[in-house]
């Protein structure tokens, strides 16, 4: 069989019709101000790049950056490279590098960081349009894509294109981190996905124009129809074995062998050192001069192993990725482990001032020969590149070269000390990378070997590196952690840090619902952070003093920890913290009717999400807009700022599950309030799965369950949550109170309705704050306990408090239940007047729900007013002219006076009083006198 005639130079581009056509088609909308991300996928040689390069041929403007096959590349290297042509973007990629990890809060400065490249790289973009192309992603960084999933985010609405390639069907470890971005980046509108299929046997015959039917056929079978195999197997024998993979790594095999060993050599080096190739460093690894080793990779351009790499002069790179691993594939083991070490300490020279290349450095000291002394230096190696990462706020690569430097340090047998010190860095960073369930698993470890070897003085770091994580398990390991670290004499000199401990402590003993323990241990928290004047103490223990049992603190103080916390936010690189002092203060704010301060502390929240650009705080703000619309009676904007809330939970804070949650529960208490039957998602239900040990989750289940109708399901989880309801730890955690009562409500619970009430009586604030539903008068739930136990004249008392609260506060739909319970309890009292003041208050109540929207509180309205007229009437069954006859009678007038007076005759005078005396069971008129008749 004749083989196959190879293509003339320069192959030609056959097929991809339609990719061509998508992605001209996003370069031109790119222009018109439509941009959008188009991820290209396909197995190795299939055609991407050259795909993307034929299409962006015409583009106005194009920027390139790939990413390596090298785990010691430094992060966001892609971006880099795409920054080289794009000055301003170049700026905003460098803040990375000068980015300082020293803020207590690294996440909120790394977003900022990410914004404002982001914001570099839409407004680089010229009227034209820019199209930026990011190679091999499934190499990428965690930095690298984290810009890239916020970037996506943003093309919409601009006149950027960004397209990305990457290999496909994953290849196993190293795609893990763009397996993990890919749902988030494919979940916007404005990006497509561009799978690469094999080229067709028509496309092959294009392909090899003038090539006999039969070779096109054998070509395209024994390729695959992939153009990198195929272009292989036209220039090797058709009667070779093997697939398009044997026949590219034979065609490798056999263009080496046409090369002098020199420039072989150079280029086993080259495979070592990584797919681009820097003649600078190539140089330096292999003792050459540089003009000989350009003179060489020159050859290798010519042989078509190399390629030059555009704009980068003395860069090139290897003609594709399968061409560098057929050259490293064939070094002997010996051969690899040599060069490798050849290549570390040459790069140890250049890392000495550029922490960026640390990475690589230990990366090569890892695949040299396993020696002690050379894993010792690969583990030191990676642990300086993972405080470069750090201070570039790149948590994921930094906890990546620390878990490096650790596996090295341990097979180089390290000492305990040494290993407690690493664990511990590890944990700090994957903690701040989000990865909280092995942060504490490092931090526990590190503090049962720091407790073990003698160091002290890791056992408080151990214990403060993970915080603020309810997950399961968390609480008893953090706890455990905190005790050892208490127990260390030296904390007697050292306030700030015992206070932080303490604080730690106490917000974990909250989380476990044992919020007495946390009251206590907040308290001394902040004393002893308070005299320490560390600012970081002091917010520490602000935050868990107002964790544990807010509701136990009056108002004054509530507001002083609010401004405390703004104070020291600032100074603690904290913007959370701030949020949190603001939110403390609305709610102090709201109780006293002082809309001034809460409108102050709004704007404040606004102001900051503006300012820090960070996701989490814009959520809060709209969370507590929506809280206090809806407390005022706004409901129209506090569902659509509800709606804006979850939106930006389930697309920003996609790891946090209770920000989706929460707009979820804003609706079922929407519901409970108003009566207005909504449209309530399973984010609730989901959280409620996934948190059981929370106090309010489980209260929150009976409750949902109640309100979707499913009473059986409500009435056993209640009976599960009974046991628990005396305990002032379980109720004072936040929120469970309020979710308690319609419980006890709708079961008619008496003997836990006293329960209730002598717990929630000792609360010192006399309004629920801006939580998931700002409700109102705290004081109306004793009003309700006692409905619920039948003790009136208890239940009218704190319903007239809770409405003159609310009324003050302008709560509306608050003041609208308080006026029905009032009216409720006053009927069920049944003295006399009590029927006419419940109509008097129903009224109202009634006109106020119907202007609010509450259909639940009209209905409710209605059948008070209907029950009070039925109440009036038997009370009192006189006529109006009977009644005012009687009172005329009480007066002692007698029948011919009264007749006189009201123009009547003696004789119907007299018919009125003995129709008097009947109706009321009296024997003459003196008892008449006698017995009081309301008028």
């Amino acid at each position: 069989m004749a083989p196959a005639p190879a293509p003339p130079d320069g192959a030609p581009f056959v097929g991809r019709t339609a990719e061509l056509a998508e992605l001209t088609a996003g370069i031109a909308a790119a222009g018109a101000g439509r941009g959008g991300l188009l991820l290209l996928s396909g197995p190795a040689g299939i055609g991407k790049t050259r795909t993307v390069e034929e299409a962006v041929g015409g583009a106005p403007a194009v920027a390139w950056g790939r990413c390596v096959d090298d785990p010691g590349a430094p992060p966001l290297w892609p971006w880099r490279r795409v920054a080289r042509t794009l000055p301003d973007v170049r700026a905003a990629v460098s803040g990375w590098e000068t980015g300082s990890a020293a803020s207590r809060d690294p996440e909120a400065a790394r977003f900022r960081l990410v914004a404002t490249a982001v914001e570099a790289l839409v407004d680089t973009a010229g009227p034209e349009g820019l199209v930026v192309v990011l190679e091999d992603l499934h190499w990428a960084d965690e930095t690298s894509l984290r810009l890239l999933r916020h970037l996506a985010g943003e093309l919409q609405r601009s006149r950027l294109l960004v397209v990305g390639t990457y290999r496909d069907p994953s290849g196993g470890a190293g795609r893990r981190a763009l397996d993990a971005a890919l749902p988030d980046l494919l979940r916007w509108p404005s990006t497509r996905s561009v799978p690469l299929a094999p080229l067709g046997e028509d496309d092959v015959a294009a392909f090899l124009p003038g090539a006999p039917a039969e070779a096109v056929r054998t070509a395209y079978h024994r390729s695959g129809g992939n153009p990198l195999y195929l272009r292989a197997v036209a220039r090797a024998s058709a009667t070779a074995g093997g697939d398009g993979d044997a026949a590219l790594r034979g065609l490798v095999r056999t263009t080496l062998t046409e090369l002098p060993p020199p420039v072989l050599d150079l280029l086993d080096t080259a495979a070592v050192l990584g797919e681009e190739v820097d003649a600078g460093r190539l140089a330096l690894v292999t003792g050459r001069q540089v003009a000989e080793v350009r003179h060489g990779l020159d050859v290798a351009v010519r042989a078509g192993v190399l390629t030059a790499v555009p704009d980068v002069p003395g860069r090139r790179r290897f003609a594709h990725a399968v061409v560098r691993d057929a050259i490293y594939a064939d070094l002997s083991p010996s051969a690899r482990e040599e060069l490798h070490r050849r290549a570390a300490e040459a790069l140890e020279q250049l890392a000495q001032e550029d922490d960026g290349t640390a990475g690589l450095v230990a990366g090569h000291w890892l695949r040299a020969v396993a020696e002690r002394t050379t894993l010792l230096r690969a583990a030191s190696w990676a642990r300086r590149a993972a405080g470069s990462a750090t201070r570039s706020l790149a948590f994921d690569e930094a906890a990546g070269f620390l878990a490096m430097a650790l596996s090295a340090a341990d097979r180089a047998g390290q000492d305990a000390p040494d290993r407690a010190e690493l664990l511990l860095e590890l944990a700090t960073a994957e903690f701040r990378a989000g990865r909280s369930r092995e942060s504490l698993e490092h931090a526990c470890t590190a503090s049962d070997l720091a407790a073990a070897c003698g160091r002290d003085d890791l056992l408080a770091p151990a214990a403060l590196a993970v915080q603020d994580v309810a997950a399961p398990g968390f609480p008893p390991a953090v706890l455990r952690m905190c005790e050892r670290a208490l127990a260390d004499p030296s904390l007697a000199g050292r306030p700030a840090v015992r206070a932080r401990l303490l604080a730690q402590s106490a917000s974990v003993l909250a989380d476990a619902g044992r919020v007495s323990a946390s009251a206590a241990r907040s308290a001394e928290a902040l004393a002893l952070a308070e005299e320490s004047g560390d600012p970081q103490a002091v917010v520490d223990a602000v935050r868990a003093r107002m964790k544990g049992q807010p509701a136990v603190l009056g108002r004054a103080e509530r507001m002083r920890l609010g401004l405390l916390a703004i104070e020291h936010a600032a100074e603690t690189g904290q913007p959370l913290a701030e949020l949190w002092g603001a939110k403390w203060r609305i709610d102090a704010a709201l109780e006293g009717g002082d809309t001034a301060t809460v409108d102050d502390e709004l704007a404040r929240v606004t102001a900051l999400a503006a300012r820090t650009r960070l996701p989490m705080i814009r959520w809060h703000d709209l969370r507590l807009r929506a809280s206090v619309a809806a407390l005022y009676g706004r409901f129209p904007e506090a569902l659509a700022l509800n709606e804006e809330a979850r939106v930006v939970g389930e697309t920003e804070l996609t790891q946090d599950i209770s920000a989706a949650g929460m707009s979820g529960a804003f609706l079922y208490q929407h519901a409970l309030v108003t009566g207005q039957g909504q449209e309530l998602d399973s984010s609730p239900v989901r959280l409620l799965q996934l948190a059981d040990e929370v106090p309010i989750v489980q209260a929150s289940r009976a409750v949902v369950a109640l309100v979707a109708g499913e009473r059986d399901e409500a009435a056993g989880r209640y009976e599960q949550l009974r046991p628990r309801m005396s305990d002032p730890d379980f109720v004072g955690s936040a929120g469970v109170a309020e979710t308690l009562v319609p419980l006890v409500e709708a079961f008619g619970d008496v003997e836990t309705a006293g329960e209730l009430a002598r717990i929630i009586g000792g609360y010192a604030w006399d309004a629920a704050g801006a939580g998931v539903y700002c409700c109102g008068s705290m004081v109306v739930l004793l009003g309700r306990l006692a409905a619920v136990r039948e003790e009136w004249d208890e239940a009218v008392g704190h319903f007239e408090e809770a409405l003159r609260v609310d009324t003050r506060t302008g709560a509306r739909p608050a003041a609208v239940h308080d006026r029905l319970g009032l009216a409720a309890a006053l009927l069920a009292r049944g003295r006399a007047g009590d029927a006419a003041r419940a109509a008097e208050l129903a009224r109202p109540a009634l006109a106020e729900a119907r202007r609010l929207g509450m259909p639940g509180p009209q209905r409710r309205s209605a059948e008070l007013l209907d029950r009070a007229g039925r109440a009036a009437r038997a009370a009192d069954p006189l006529t109006v002219r009977e009644r005012e006859i009687a009172g005329l009678v009480s007066a002692g007038l007698t029948n011919r006076q009264i007749a006189e007076r009201l123009f009547l005759s003696a004789r119907t005078v007299e018919t009125h009083v003995r129709n008097i005396l009947t109706k009321l069971g009296l024997a003459n008129r003196t008892q008449i006198a006698t017995r009081t008749v309301a008028p």
